[in-house]
């Protein structure tokens, strides 16, 4: 070959790989990156993380998934002067029948479910007691309430004082008051994970506040999700590999206490007391939907290690650190969990 021809040659081999490089970098670039947006919602931040979607096609569907959880927040409360449908139950005679929209009445058939199932380590009728710890009130508390006051509550508080009747609910006793505090964040994030599906996310986390739904992969590999340890801050008690569709809740004694006499006092109440519950640190409930993963989470919580084959039983996975904090956890069925090395207690 002759030089002029060589020069030629090469010249097009590097033209050549020009292209490629360039079809490489322009495939690169036409995958779209992953969107998170944060908002205040239900008490906690919420972030929203979309992966393979549009920019602006996810930030249209975190638009109105965020409007669905604030519509929910605002439905469910039982704080602010805001009127709902759950105040005014709270506020009705004992005895009188009370009507509630359809969703409110589905979700406290759920809540009740589980009230029943777990043999009432889980209440929807903590509202009286709740409000009395004041949690969450805007000034958080920082020694316990009347004790006295506290045991004539807790006479009434009892999930069984909230009944059906007809088309109507009533509660037997002035102390028993709804709080769907223990359900109604995993309620919002399910609504919220149909939301983005009528947009045509298929691949989301909704993290509200470490209570998730997950969905899809992000870019063909599953989400690594880490999981809080309830005593070391930044550290972690070990990760899931999640995908498809399943949600992670946790409930702990670490995100809403005081520490009263050398003693924490936090706001997941043993329904049998009206104290909070002492038998956990943390509980990790894996399901299907967020909605019984917030309620089993806060059941597991009050039951302790004795609850876990129930969870296991109903088809669900749990990892649970108890009071002394150690590590328990049932096998894994909808999310593989990976300790950490490091000692957990």
């Amino acid at each position: 070959m002759k030089p002029a021809s060589r020069r030629r040659a090469s010249a097009s081999l590097l033209a050549l790989l020009g292209l490629l490089v360039q079809a490489q970098l322009w495939g690169c670039a036409r995958e779209p990156e992953d969107v998170k947006e944060s908002r205040f919602l239900m008490g906690t931040l919420v972030t929203f993380t979309i992966s393979g979607a549009p920019r602006e096609a996810a930030l249209a569907a975190i638009r109105d998934a965020a409007g669905e959880m604030r519509r929910i927040e605002r439905a469910f409360t039982i704080y602010g002067d805001a009127p709902n449908a759950v105040k005014a139950f709270n506020a009705a005679a004992p005895g009188a029948p009370v009507p509630l929209p359809d969703e409110v009445s589905r979700l406290l058939q759920t809540a009740l479910a589980i009230a029943r199932r777990s043999d009432g380590a889980f209440s929807p009728a903590l509202g009286a007691p709740d409000r009395l710890w004041g949690f969450s009130l805007p000034e958080p508390p920082s020694a316990p309430p009347d004790m006295a006051r506290l045991r004539a509550l807790m006479r009434g508080a009892k999930w069984t004082n909230i009944v059906h009747a007809a088309r109507s609910w009533k509660r037997l006793h002035p102390a028993a008051q709804l709080d769907f505090g223990g359900i109604a964040k995993g309620y919002a994030i399910d609504r919220a994970i149909a939301v983005l599906k009528r947009h045509g996310i298929a691949n989301a986390i909704v993290d509200a506040g470490g209570d998730m739904r997950i969905i899809g992969n992000r870019h063909g590999r599953p989400w690594r999700i880490g999981l809080r340890h309830p005593r070391r801050k930044q550290a972690t008690l070990g990760w899931f590999e999640a995908e498809g569709d399943v949600a992670i809740v946790t409930s702990g004694d670490y995100e809403r206490y005081f520490i009263w006499h050398g003693r924490r006092y936090h706001h997941i109440l043993d329904p049998a007391t009206g104290l909070p519950a002492r038998r956990s640190m943390s509980a990790t409930v894996v399901a299907r939907n967020a909605t019984l993963a917030d309620g089993w989470s806060t059941a597991l919580f009050v039951l302790g290690e004795q609850g876990l084959p129930l969870v296991r039983s109903l088809g669900m996975q749990a990892v649970l650190v108890d009071a002394a904090g150690h590590l328990h956890r049932t096998p894994d069925a909808l999310a593989p969990f990976h300790p950490s090395p490091e000692p957990h207690s």
